[in-house]
């Protein structure tokens, strides 16, 4: 029989889930500074690709997107400042 999870009990057994995580451990540190540095390259690779791309469809395209998703996420914002969740 295959087992799907393994029991505190078994020896090889790894906590892991809400229980098991703590707040400002170097593991959630370390977790933090990756996405945030992940989040720079990518805006960076955004602005440079608006800045050598001569191509005006693509550059609109890419500003079109990038103003949509600022507008739902501000539309959503004032919903729940409104309360209508």
């Amino acid at each position: 029989m295959i087992r799907l999870h393994k029991n505190p009990q078994d020896k090889d057994w790894i906590g892991s889930g809400p229980e098991f995580y703590k707040k400002g451990s170097f593991h959630n540190k370390l977790g933090m500074w990756l996405m945030w540095i992940f989040y720079g390259i990518v805006i960076v690779q955004v602005i440079n690709a608006l800045t050598i791309i001569p191509f005006f469809p693509i550059t609109f395209t890419i500003l079109s997107g990038l103003w949509f998703i600022w507008y739902v996420a501000w539309k959503a914002s004032q919903e729940v400042e409104d309360g209508r969740e």
